[in-house]
């Protein structure tokens, strides 16, 4: 297995087919393969796609298609957005080089995606729930915002050149296996609703602490073992505050076993 084949570049709504079809070129010239586009707002397949190609067609005529972030990356276990814009919900941004380290050092038994907002805007705040990490490409802060083709190129080298430093180094770092991705959210999501449930996230804004907590876990990376200590953690607070706390005092009072 080649380890540039567990990564896959995702363009979401992407606006342009000139950069559609560049991203197309620039993974291929690093070595990749998997062009991913998620709710595009023109055609993948354009002339003008096509054209910008080259001799990444084939590249670019195999990517497929889907309706939302949460389908494109049903199939990776790491999935890491890109930004250059600062934010409440954007502190925990690394820089790519050292990400990149970090993720070629995952790839033996992961699939890892790098997710791509649209050209105008970047990804939303909404869309971010989606990424476990954050990566942002140094740049001028006179003008940091880069074209999309050109960001996915930026990407590419980095993990290339991180890939080819572990493929070289004769301590190969332990391969652990992380939960798939849309497992960690269906998680996530039960997890604020028990935090709801006992009044520690606020009903008006739950997401601003969940973005927080959202961030500790795509640091460290869950494995499925983990994944079901936290799920458990859930269904057990939700069941605590919907009053099964009664039944824990009443065993606690005839001196039982919790569990």
């Amino acid at each position: 297995m080649k380890l540039q084949d567990q990564f896959a570049f995702v363009l979401v709504r992407p606006q342009s087919p000139g950069n559609i079809g560049s991203s197309a070129r620039a993974i291929k010239n690093m070595g990749f393969r998997d062009l991913r586009i998620v709710a595009p707002e023109v055609s993948p397949h354009s002339r003008e796609a096509l054209s910008m190609a080259v001799h990444a067609r084939d590249v670019l005529q195999a990517a497929k298609t889907y309706p939302s972030i949460g389908d494109g990356v049903v199939d990776c276990s790491l999935t890491v957005g890109t930004t250059c814009r600062a934010g409440p919900y954007r502190e925990a941004v690394r820089p790519l080089r050292e990400s990149a380290l970090q993720l070629a050092n995952t790839a033996a038994a992961n699939r890892i995606a790098i997710i791509f907002g649209p050209e105008a805007t970047g990804l939303s705040n909404h869309e971010l729930r989606f990424c476990h990490r954050l990566i942002v490409i140094p740049s001028s802060s006179e003008y940091a915002s880069i074209n999309l083709a050109q960001s996915v190129m930026l990407c590419a080298y980095e993990l290339r050149l991180a890939l080819a430093q572990v493929e070289a180094s004769a301590a190969k770092p332990e391969a652990i296996e992380l939960a798939p991705a849309t497992e960690v959210d269906a998680a996530l999501e039960r997890l604020k609703e028990s935090l709801l449930a006992i009044g520690f996230l606020p009903e008006e804004n739950p997401e601003h602490l969940m973005f927080a907590l959202r961030g500790i876990f795509g640091r460290s990376g869950l494995t499925t073992r983990e994944l079901d200590i936290i799920n458990g953690i859930a269904a057990h607070t939700r069941w605590a505050a919907e009053g099964g706390h009664r039944a824990l005092q009443a065993k606690r009072a005839a001196g039982k076993k919790l569990r």
